[in-house]
This record gives structure tokens, sequence and C-alpha cells, in this order.
């Protein structure tokens, strides 16, 4: 019978470990503190979102006369009084450059260097932000989602863990995840939508004409083409069924392969690769 010890008696013995040899027990950081900073700014063109541990929330909302920032933060460290400390410490920088660019990031204080102690990833901002108009938006974001809405030119959004979503953008979208769904919804082209592990959607505005490259590495894909598209489209699965609800189109199938030419096949060009998942292509007849 496999022998288990108890956790006590395991942290005990690498406390012991430790003060064997000569030095400090490691100690677990798990005290928080939160709190709420805001910030606007007026005359935004533009955005760039750099976010640490936490989700960003960007919202259309034509009564907004400036870009509006809510963060909510939350501190942490070996005591609540230090946390405290740290919280009132950090910084929301939201900042406009000459063009209109306005960047936006929580800044936290910098932890004095101590021998053997861990902290727990618990630190870290959730945003939202409110703007009327913007032409150009940038997020990253090391672990959490990010949700945008209908606004213009390159959207740029990338999560090293969380899901992505975008509704009624009137712009070029590249959208990147190591872990998570992808949802963009009456978007325009090109896209570039690519996750590791989760299902992606992605729908184009009704007068998108341009180039889609979808990539998951393990999830489901689905993609819906407006009546005015034309050109070609490479499906290919390693593991899953290729459904091509297409009445138009001209449908060539060998495995796990599909090619789909609508109209002009030269126009445009769609590609979906997923190494483990359903692909569903839809097309609107004109």
């Amino acid at each position: 019978m496999p022998f288990a010890r108890p956790l006590a008696a395991v942290g005990l013995l690498v406390a012991m470990t430790f003060t064997l040899l000569g030095l400090p027990a490691c100690r677990l950081s798990s005290a928080l503190s939160e709190g709420q900073l805001s910030a606007d700014v007026a005359e935004a063109r533009s955005l760039r979102v750099i976010n640490t541990n936490g989700s960003v929330e960007i919202v259309k909302d034509p009564a907004a006369t400036d870009l509006q920032v809510s963060a909510k933060v939350r501190c942490a460290a070996e005591s609540k009084e230090a946390a405290e400390a740290r919280l009132k410490a950090t910084k929301l920088v939201a900042e406009r450059d000459p063009e209109g660019r306005v960047r936006v990031q929580v800044v936290f204080p910098s932890r004095a260097p101590a021998p053997l102690t861990v902290v727990l990833n618990e630190e870290g901002a959730s945003l939202v932000i409110r703007a009327a108009n913007l032409e150009g938006i940038e997020v990253d974001t090391d672990n959490g989602s990010i949700s945008c809405g209908g606004f213009a030119g390159l959207a740029k959004l990338g999560t090293s863990n969380g899901s992505i979503r975008i509704d009624g953008h009137a712009g070029p979208v590249h959208l990147d995840t190591s872990n998570g769904a992808i949802e963009a919804t009456r978007v325009g082209t090109p896209v570039v939508a690519d996750t590791s592990n989760g299902r992606v959607e992605v729908s184009l505005a009704e007068t998108a004409t341009g180039d889609v490259k979808i990539d998951s590495s393990n999830g489901r894909v689905e993609l819906q083409l407006p009546g005015s598209w034309q050109g070609t489209v490479h499906a290919d699965t390693s593991n899953g069924s290729i459904e091509t609800l297409t009445p138009t189109a001209k449908v060539m199938k060998d495995g796990g392969e599909a090619t789909l030419i609508l109209g002009d096949g030269t126009k445009a060009k769609a590609t979906i690769e997923t190494s483990n998942g359903r692909v569903t292509i839809r097309a609107a007849t004109k």
C-alpha cells in the first residue's frame, strides 16, 4: 500500500530543512487588499492597453465625452497591512501622446528582494474602458479575458490565458490567445484568429471581403461568410469532420481537408486549421 504523508508533516519537514541549512523558512503570501482606480482622458483617438493578471473590457459608449478608465486592483503581500500599503502605492497610468494614442497600464510598486519568500500570483487588475470612438486598439494582458465593442481601425488583442470576444468591429482584427475561446462577430477583414486550446467562431461583416486565417490546436471552428465574400476557403482538421453549408460554392473534399470556391476564387483566401475539432463553414447567398 503506498504511503501517504500528511501535508502538515511535509510543510514541517520543508521548514526544518531550511532551518538546518541556516536559511529562513519559505513563506507564501496570501493577504489581499482591493481597491478602485479611475481616470478620464480627453481627445482619445486610439488605445494601447498593457495589463497584468486580469481582464480587459472595452465598451463602445456613444455618451462618453472622454475615454473613461476604471480599474479594480488587487494587491498581495505577506500581511494585510503590507498589502494595503502596496495598494496605496499602485498607480493607474492613462496618458495620451500628441497623436491621440492613449496608453493605459496599472503600475504596481516593486518588491524588495527577500530570500526564499514566494509571492503567489494573485496581484493584478481588471480594466473597464469606455469610449465613443476609437481608431485602432491594441491590448495585451498576460492572464485574463478580453472583450471589445464595435470600434474601427486595427484591433490587435492578445492574452496568454483567457477568452477573446469582439463584436461589430469595422476594421481588421488580429486575435491571439494561448488558452481560450475566440468569438469574433460582424468584424472586418483581414482576420487572424489563433488559439492553442479553444473553439473559434468568426462571422464577417456584410461588407467584409478580405482574407481570413483561423488556427486552433484543439477546438472546433466555425466561419460564417457574407454574400459579398468571394474567394477560396481551405479547411484542414486532423481529427474531426468538415461541414460546408454553402449552397452556391464549389466544394472539394478529401478526408480531413476541404476546399471551397465562392464566386471568383482569386479575390480572397480563407484558411482554417485545427488539430482536433469539427469545422463548419457557412456562406450566405447574395
